[in-house]
């Protein structure tokens, strides 16, 4: 027993000794230290792409799964603010904890576009005298301060969304973000001195812009003013573009000489006209001047893709892809044109005139003329004139001195009101708004809108053919599918 303890003592000592100085030893540190040597390198890895991932810019590494891209800037918008020529600061002037997500992150895919522009987060609760600096008005928490050398303009959150009443709640609703549109135009705004200025032709039973194309004006930074002829010796000076919104009632010559007089030195005209049996000879001579006429009957459209169901004197043209007005709207935006009148060519207009084709009509049109009654009627009739006319046209003349006159015009009046806007989904304001712009396009005082990303589901447009298409789809095609099918389980149940 005695040789029994002794051996196994001697074992023990053994083994520990082997366990410090063996074999078994050396496997144990080797172990050891690549465990610890491999531990090492994962966390100096992690530490390498945490550094790297850091100098990724965070439009990068955040994936804007909105539908409607909401904090993700659009070409136009990069496009405006990538080479700016003076510093912008955005200050995101909000108290801690209240951020909104989709401001925080638009601001900083901002700075990520152009090294000319900053973000600071402002809390109002530590900086309370901050806002003092650019408005003696109160500001309220979530606004963007938009500042420049000399010049700011402040976005509250009512600006960056965009909302409206809920009449069977009686609240208000949260419908768009317009946050890219407004600090891009914010940001033109405090960094261009010069901005162009609208002036709109008063005294002849004029058509007011609808609020939609006055808030998209707004946006373009385009200051609106009237202009009365009769008291002025000339359009004035600073006139960036003059609008004549359809008037009900001719100018005088002496107006209409004024206006020819702007535009023969590089003026920029945007023209309406609305259905009018009267003849308006002095206005008309603008016309003459820049090789065009209006016919005087309205046009009906034959073609049931191209006007609202059982209205077919409510257009929805071809807008024409060649023209830098309307080539990037021609897949994806529509027009609505109602009562338009077409817009012919003189047979003989001077050579330096080009005149270009914005929207027309299919080859299936007609125009239809005041009858005996006093009446328009839809029905085609013998001796109607058809054909593809012109219900927006564009005409341009290169003058010496670099100038360059500029003519817009839209036949249909009712393209100003917001009704008719609504119904494509605010795709009338669209065009109007990128005429203005190409019109008021200039190196000093660049003019560009971003359209607000809409929040709610917009408007279902619908042409006839379409509508005839779905009535007999939901009415006819699907109720004698479900009788079918319910006849043959009956005949299959029968037979069982």
């Amino acid at each position: 027993m005695k040789s029994k303890k002794k051996d196994s003592k001697v074992n023990l000592k053994k083994s520990i000794k082997n366990t410090f100085t063996g074999e078994e030893h050396k496997k144990h540190l080797q172990h050891g230290a690549y465990t610890s040597l491999m531990t090492v390198i994962v966390i100096a890895v992690i530490v390498a792409l945490n550094l790297i991932i850091g100098q990724i810019p965070s439009s990068k590494t955040q994936i804007d799964t909105s539908a409607q891209k909401l904090y993700s800037l659009s070409d136009d918008g990069k496009k405006a603010v990538k080479n700016l020529s003076q510093k912008v600061t955005l200050y995101y002037y909000v108290k801690s904890g209240t951020e909104d997500d989709n401001i925080s992150k638009l601001l900083d895919n901002f700075k990520e576009v152009s090294k000319k522009i900053k973000v600071e987060k402002i809390d109002p609760d530590i900086h309370p005298t901050f806002a003092a600096k650019y408005t003696s008005d109160t500001i309220d928490s979530g606004s963007v301060i938009v500042a420049a050398e000399g010049r700011n303009k402040i976005l509250t959150r009512e600006n960056l969304y965009e909302s409206q009443v809920d009449y069977q709640s009686m609240s208000q609703q949260v419908t768009g973000f317009d946050g890219e549109g407004q600090i891009v135009s914010a940001i033109n705004y405090v960094t261009n001195e010069n901005m162009p200025v609208l002036y709109n032709l008063t005294g002849h039973d004029e058509i007011e812009m609808g609020s939609n194309l006055t808030k998209s004006l707004e946006k373009s930074n385009i200051e609106v003013k009237s202009l009365n002829l009769l008291t002025s010796d000339k359009v004035p000076d600073d006139a960036g573009i003059l609008m004549i919104g359809a008037p009900g009632k001719d100018l005088s010559k002496e107006e209409a000489d004024k206006v020819i007089q702007y535009l023969e030195n590089g003026g920029k005209l945007l023209l309406f006209t609305g259905f009018n049996q009267d003849d308006m000879p002095n206005f008309e001579s603008i016309l003459t001047n820049y090789g065009l006429k209006r016919d005087h009957g309205i046009v009906i459209e034959g073609d049931a893709n191209h006007y609202i169901p059982k209205y077919p004197h409510y257009l929805i043209p071809e807008l024409d892809s060649s023209s830098d007005i309307t080539s990037e709207l021609s897949k994806d935006t529509y027009v609505l044109a109602p009562n338009a009148q077409a817009i012919k060519k003189l047979d003989n207009y001077r050579n330096t005139l080009t005149i270009t084709s914005l929207m027309s009509t299919t080859d299936q049109a007609y125009i239809k003329k005041v009858n005996d009654e006093g009446k328009i009627t839809a029905e085609k009739s013998d001796g109607d004139e058809e054909g593809k006319f012109d219900v927006g046209i564009s005409v341009t003349e290169n003058l010496e001195d670099d100038k360059t006159t500029q003519l817009v015009y839209f036949s249909s009046a009712e393209m100003l009101s917001d009704d008719a806007d609504t119904l494509v989904n605010g795709g009338n304001t669209t065009v109007i708004t990128n005429a203005v712009n190409s019109l008021c396009k200039t190196e000093e005082a660049p003019t560009v809108t971003i359209p607000s990303k809409s929040l709610t589901a917009g408007n279902l447009s619908l042409t006839a053919r379409d509508a005839g298409f779905w009535s007999i789809v939901t009415m006819v095609l699907i109720p004698l599918i479900c009788l079918i099918a319910g006849f043959v389980i009956w005949m299959r149940r029968r037979k069982q």
